[in-house]
């Protein structure tokens, strides 16, 4: 799978030897967003959608969620007003899904929705049977997705972060090649050595180093 959308962080279980109170601790949490019993009633209508939404913590669909997508132009930096236009503002269905009106090409969706960020599809043409898939981020913690040099998502790749000689979290990628921190940054301190099997090590002292969007890893063989 290639990396679309880099707007990304699942929730990965550390190892039993990282203790709870740890700096880079990452906790089992519900799904933000995740439907209740009290919202299985708010679900969109069922069959096929346009779009999917894809909760980046779990790497699962974001279902029965309400959710406001707006279309702008591919060109407008990120970050800067730009000329935008509604195409969906509702409850996503069962699985996680909506449906667009009208198709569109080389545009960058945002998606907002309660509980995440303004999560992005870059370059997104809707052209008929393909379904998008749109990553909403969490609004707390920090997630980092891994990829090889092509592009490719670095699924179910445990990942061991070192500062020196300790290792202070091992955490395994999702289906979406993330992996997910719920305390705070863990890039804003001392630089965090990053090792994979089959694969170079890496040291991060700084978002900066993770690509445009911050959150992107990518590891050398």
């Amino acid at each position: 799978m290639i990396a679309a959308a880099l707007l990304l962080g699942a929730c990965a279980t550390p190892k039993p030897s990282v203790g709870e109170d740890h700096l880079f601790d990452s906790a089992r949490s519900e799904q933000p967003g995740a439907p209740s019993p009290d919202k299985k009633s708010a679900c969109g209508p069922e069959g096929k959608g346009d779009v999917v939404l894809l909760d980046a913590r779990t790497a699962g669909p974001l279902t029965c969620t309400m959710v406001t997508v707006t279309k702008e132009p591919a060109s407008c930096p990120r970050g800067e007003s730009c000329l935008s236009e509604a195409v969906f503002k509702g409850h996503t269905n069962a699985r996680g899904q909506i449906a667009v009106a009208e198709p569109f090409s080389n545009v960058r969706l945002v998606a907002v929705a309660d509980g995440y960020s303004p999560s992005y599809l870059e370059d997104a043409t809707l052209t008929g049977s393909k379904i998008l898939e749109l990553e909403m981020a969490p609004s707390t913690g920090f997630w980092l997705k891994a990829l090889d040099p092509e592009g490719n998502y670095l699924q179910d790749l445990l990942l061991s972060f070192k500062q020196g000689e300790e290792v202070v979290a091992n955490l395994r990628t999702n289906d979406l090649a993330n992996v997910f921190f719920t305390q705070r940054n863990p890039f804003s301190g001392e630089p965090v050595t990053i090792e994979a099997p089959g694969y170079k090590p890496a040291t991060v002292a700084n978002i900066t180093e993770l690509g445009a969007d911050g959150h992107t890893l990518t590891l050398q063989k």
